[in-house]
């Protein structure tokens, strides 16, 4: 981005609501519009995290699609984030969210998986992000990604027949195939 001035928050709050992109290094990402599959299986996950730590004494706040400003040139919108409330005691009207997530979520698409895989993991490693789920809902898979020094370690990798507790959400077992939704007609085993 030599010689062009880099995007800030400031730049994003003036385009239409439609429009709004993350911000990577000051350079605008806009993604494609949710698949169907995705939305249900982020609405699934969340819906189960969250009802795992339903309760004024929960551990976590889980939230779908937050805007969350890591750097002033940095500004990204998982598809599910998660903070301990012992760092984030309240719910914030702070819009975005200055203080950085304690377990990032993304759900790929035929079209954004390899942001996911590259650019996102690499933004959410430097930022310091301790846990970075990448859940495929084409592949059925959960991988589970864990920061250790500035290096990602793979925990984990999860699918359908598999139920339990994948860190950090140690109190709530999550059934991989439930996360899924049927398998489409035509697929292996339908």
């Amino acid at each position: 981005m030599e010689g062009k001035r880099r995007m800030t928050w400031e730049d994003i709050v003036q385009m239409p609501e439609k429009e709004m992109p993350e911000l990577i290094d000051g350079r605008p990402y806009v993604r494609a519009t949710h698949r169907l599959r995705h939305g249900y299986c982020m609405t699934r996950l969340g819906g189960a995290l969250d009802q795992g730590y339903n309760g004024a004494s929960s551990a976590w706040w889980i939230l779908a699609e937050p805007d969350v400003r890591l750097t002033p040139h940095r500004i990204v919108r998982p598809d599910l984030a998660g903070w301990r409330k012992d760092r984030m005691p309240d719910l914030t009207d702070n819009w975005p969210i200055d203080l950085r997530p304690d377990w990032a979520c993304e759900i790929a698409s035929p079209t954004n998986s390899h942001y996911d895989r590259g650019v996102k993991s690499k933004v959410y490693r430097e930022a310091g992000i301790p846990w970075y789920w990448l859940v495929d809902p084409q592949e059925r898979t959960v991988e589970v990604l864990e920061l250790v020094g500035d290096t990602w370690r793979y925990h984990g990798g999860y699918t359908d027949g598999d139920a339990l507790a994948l860190p950090p959400f140690d109190e709530v077992v999550l059934t991989m195939g439930e996360l899924f939704g049927p398998l489409p007609k035509g697929w292996p085993g339908t």
